[in-house]
């Protein structure tokens, strides 16, 4: 709790300290002056200010955590096969599957229940499965109609069009070089 009926601004506050001026109270200086808990407030912020200005420029407060986070190379063929680095991801996948059938195969459940769980559980795989056997034959019938349109897009808009063509550009440089980098692993 402060003494004071009007306290300062912790914005003024900090200008004060700064040496400049106080944005909400133009008469801040003067009450900071003569108010013993808001001057004490300023002291606090100019405290701050000094230790905070104190502290070296490339100081980290964890100097190892760069190292720890930034991986500077690639897996090799080896460490993407270990287990030992997929462990964690691996249990936590098996757990969640295991635990999803032992709810299904509870016995505390009743009959219906478990096969109310299994129909829940077979409605999102086959509504997956029924979205991929027509995808493709969509996409074959759509695929025409779709780059028509895309054609006279780019027709009426040549600097679109121009835009899209130079932005196939950089798309195959980056696939060049994954492609180049395919064939050297092997």
């Amino acid at each position: 709790m402060s003494d004071c009926v009007r306290p300062l601004d912790p914005i003024d506050a900090e200008a004060l300290a700064a040496g400049a001026e106080p944005p909400f109270a133009p008469d801040a200086a003067g009450h900071a002056a003569a108010c013993a808990a808001c001057g004490a407030t300023v002291e606090r912020a100019a405290s701050l200010t000094r230790e905070l200005e104190g502290l070296p420029p490339d100081g980290s407060p964890w100097p190892d955590l760069a190292p720890r986070v930034i991986r500077l190379r690639e897996f090799s063929r080896r460490e993407r096969r270990t287990y030992a680095l997929w462990n964690a991801p691996v249990l936590l996948a098996g757990a969640l599957g295991v635990g999803g059938f032992a709810l299904v195969l509870a016995p505390s459940l009743s009959g219906s229940d478990q096969a109310g769980l299994g129909a829940a559980l077979m409605v999102p795989t086959l509504a997956f499965f029924r979205a991929v056997t027509r995808f493709v034959p969509e996409l074959l019938r759509v695929a025409p109609t779709g780059l028509a349109a895309l054609s006279d897009a780019f027709r009426a808009e040549r600097g679109l069009g121009l835009a899209a063509l130079l932005l196939l550009l950089p798309a195959g440089a980056g696939l060049r070089r994954v492609l180049a980098r395919e064939r050297s692993r092997r």
